[in-house]
């Protein structure tokens, strides 16, 4: 166990001696998942979404007022303008036109046509609650003439006093809206770019450094000398892997650090549960980092060896849902997702993260993955030659 050890803490002494190395893992992750996270926007919802709505009532009539009175409700802030204060006014980025006449047509049974006018960049989510609550609005005008037009001859108008002398009974049926799982808040896109690019830069580090010092290792001759102390295989072996897997270690350690960090000072989410993201990493990397150790010891060349180690790395990352939440992409790409360590990372991740499930919950993602880093100790064992 001590010649492990110290094979391990030597690989994680050189590795923190390249600057280059170094700033892979721990700073371009962060510009990563800060770009992408960035890119992703905040989680909302439509149902969350405020939407502010000027109308202007050519019309004054007792229909365009109670039309008004329908449209405030929740999710929308209505204000009520004249043409001259909506010209003046640079704040307006929606506003209903009510036409003048409006009322009395309406009475007379004639359709009318109610104006929506958005500013090109008006919020689309906003837009979409303020369209669906003009829709609201209209339903219930409907419902009122209806009742009005029961003690009125077919072809005669409905008279305004009538009409406003009409109790709108409580709505019959109401719509509630909830966060799915546990999570105390909607995840947005920091909830994916955070452990997105955690996950690709633990397996970019294992697969491209990792792989391209063993490589340089056997060229050297540095492992034909280790092979000469009074170490087994095994442990050579074993001590690669622990290497790989101690320096993703102070990888994920840092970047997960670095999210609490963003997430009390500016309030980025990332869960309810950090402690096991932080564990369900360390089970990745626990994973990827044989891989990383079969790759060096398949492929002689060093800089081969890190370049098919990041092609291996962008497609798994790709395929496993690290650059775009699975949740997007077709049913057969979800299915090839489950090919690579990534997909099954990924979906654990989102679990804890997302969702608020608990590692217990999630125990068949788990064995996956402990399934494929079994596996790939194997290759390791096999494939690392030291004579």
């Amino acid at each position: 166990m001590r010649n492990i050890v110290v094979i391990a803490l030597h690989d994680l002494r050189l590795t923190f001696t390249d600057r280059g190395a170094v700033a892979w893992m721990l700073l371009l992750p962060v510009v990563f998942a800060t770009f992408f996270g960035l890119v992703m926007g905040a989680g909302s919802s439509p149902a969350d979404a405020i939407a502010s709505l000027a109308v202007v009532d050519l019309d004054g009539s007792v229909v365009s007022a109670a039309l008004i009175e329908d449209l405030a409700g929740e999710g929308v802030s209505v204000t009520e303008l004249t043409p001259e204060q909506r010209s003046t006014n640079p704040d307006i980025v929606r506003t209903m036109v009510i036409p003048e006449g409006f009322g009395e047509l309406v009475l007379a049974g004639e359709p009318q046509t109610l104006r929506l006018e958005k500013e090109p960049d008006t919020s689309a989510e906003a837009a979409l609650v303020a369209q669906a609550r003009i829709v609201a609005a209209i339903a219930r005008t409907i419902g009122r003439l209806v009742v009005a037009s029961a003690d009125v001859e077919d072809s005669a108008a409905i008279p305004a006093d009538l009409f406003a002398a009409v109790d709108v009974p409580p709505d019959l049926v109401t719509v509630e809206t909830r966060i799915a799982g546990r999570a105390t808040q909607i995840p947005g896109g920091f909830a994916q770019s955070i452990p997105g690019m955690t996950v690709m830069f633990v397996m970019l580090i294992a697969l491209t450094y990792g792989a391209a010092s063993i490589s340089a290792e056997r060229i050297s001759g540095n492992l034909r000398r280790l092979a000469t102390a009074p170490v087994s295989h095994g442990e050579i072996v074993a001590g690669k892997i622990g290497g790989r897997f101690v320096i993703s270690f102070f990888q994920i350690t840092i970047l997960v650090f670095v999210g609490l960090v963003a997430h009390w000072t500016i309030g980025i989410f990332i869960g309810d549960h950090p402690f096991q993201m932080w564990l369900v990493l360390l089970l990745f990397a626990a994973v990827v980092a044989p891989l990383g150790v079969a790759l060096g010891g398949w492929i002689k060349d060093p800089d081969r060896a890190a370049s098919i180690g990041v092609i291996l790395t962008m497609t798994m990352a790709a395929f496993g849902g690290c650059w775009w939440p699975l949740e997007v992409v077709s049913k057969p790409l979800k299915m090839v997702a489950l090919v690579f360590p990534t997909g099954w990372a990924m979906r654990t991740l989102h679990g804890v993260i997302s969702f608020g499930q608990t590692l217990g919950e999630m125990r068949t993602n788990l064995l996956a993955l402990v399934a494929f880093g079994v596996v790939f100790g194997i290759v390791a064992s096999r494939s690392l030659r030291v004579d």
